[in-house]
């Protein structure tokens, strides 16, 4: 009740015209919602791995499904720079609000649900600056839309370089040897069943494809990516 008396005297403003919202809680109004882009997930059968534009230029991945929400594009790429790097709490929610409507969108379709889920770990120094792990954020709103666990099943071994500026083949090497199974779990990560990987992003791969990797070593099927952007192969850096 107090959030609807807070919209009729201050709504919120829509995160990419500006206009007021017509409903309490959002933070994008009704028209811009529905004139976002996006992947239809009853057409790709709730797998993009299976486009070739999305395949193209991917490593290979170790995994049996990827959703996301769109390519990465406007709002999506501004929303997620804004979160990022500018820790603006209203983007970061209604990046939640989407993943959490995608979620709901492939529960519906009958797709087949992770059994838990985890998520690409920051470097400690990183974490304290941005004081939040968008992954892991991403990962409790899937864990709490099919009330299933979000473990932390990788560890960082070492920092590397921010991904962001980096060049395709220098991005291959920085996540070389970047994660590792957290001791606490490599005796049981057999009987976890069916894992999805969450992360922001997907530019090149390289970065899931060692958590992938990591995670297969340690005796884990083939698991489920989730993210919320993929970059188109002809803007990912060469």
């Amino acid at each position: 009740m107090l959030q609807k008396i807070l919209h009729q005297l201050m709504p919120n403003r829509c995160l990419w015209c500006d206009l007021p919202v017509h409903q309490a809680g959002q933070q994008m109004c009704s028209c811009c919602q529905h004139a976002l882009p996006g992947f239809d997930i009853v057409f790709y059968q709730g797998n993009l791995l299976w486009l070739p534009a999305v395949q193209q230029g991917l490593p290979k991945l170790h995994a049996e499904r990827l959703l996301s929400l769109s390519w990465y594009q406007p709002p999506y790429d501004y929303a997620i720079s804004q979160w990022k790097l500018q820790q603006q709490l209203a983007a970061g929610h209604w990046l939640q609000q989407q993943f959490h409507q995608l979620a709901t969108q492939y529960q519906a379709a009958g797709f087949p649900l992770p059994d838990c889920l985890c998520y690409i770990p920051m470097p400690t120094r990183r974490y304290l600056a941005r004081g939040f792990n968008q992954a892991k954020l991403l990962a409790e709103v899937l864990g709490e839309t099919w009330q299933i666990p979000v473990l932390p099943l990788l560890q960082r071994q070492r920092s590397g370089l921010h991904q962001r500026r980096l060049k395709r083949w220098q991005r291959r090497h920085n996540t070389k040897r970047l994660f590792q199974l957290n001791p606490a779990f490599r005796t049981q990560l057999k009987q976890l069943g069916q894992i999805a990987l969450v992360d922001d992003v997907i530019t090149t791969g390289s970065t899931l494809q060692q958590a992938c990797r990591c995670l297969q070593q340690g005796g884990a099927a083939p698991v489920q990516l989730w993210t919320l952007a993929i970059t188109a192969k002809d803007r990912r850096h060469r």
